[in-house]
């Protein structure tokens, strides 16, 4: 093989190599970023977040997940104020559901058991809201979380 076929069979595999580790970083930095925890503090008490904001993350929410910790939850962010409806859909552990119009605390669901593939359960929001937070039941009582309290975001 002659020099020339060999410089551009190193340039091309320089490029291939170039253009993985580009994509590799690439997509371990979009998967890092989905998973980036916020905090929502409610009555003094700060729960570490996970934000669901695509219509896909609003669908799978906390499905198939074994746990989450004891302070964590899921928030699901919406661009308008809409009756908001949720089932417990493959979930593996009981919740507690916090509605939220704006800033506020608009209806606390407590203790919903998780169903499998076909949920029969659907719960509602009584009013229209633009936010919604799922946590391990029971936190809402430990925490006295209450209609009409504020959310603060961090």
């Amino acid at each position: 093989m002659d020099y020339r076929k060999k410089r551009k069979i190193i340039i091309v595999l320089f490029f291939i190599l170039f253009l993985s580790a580009f994509l590799f970083l690439e997509i371990k930095n979009s998967s890092d970023k989905e998973k980036e925890i916020e905090k929502v503090i409610i009555n003094k008490k700060t729960i570490n977040i996970e934000i669901a904001k695509t219509d896909k993350e609003h669908y799978i929410g906390l499905s198939n997940r074994e746990k989450i910790c004891h302070d964590c939850g899921l928030f699901f962010i919406f661009s308008d104020l809409k009756i908001r409806q949720f089932v417990m859909r493959n979930m593996n552990f009981p919740l507690d559901i916090i509605f939220i119009k704006d800033d506020t605390i608009v209806e606390i669901l407590e203790n919903l058991e998780p169903e499998g593939d076909n949920p029969k359960e659907i719960y509602s929001s009584i009013q229209p809201v633009n936010s919604v937070l799922e946590i391990n039941t029971g936190i809402s009582k430990q925490y006295g979380f209450k209609t009409g309290q504020k959310v603060i975001f961090k």
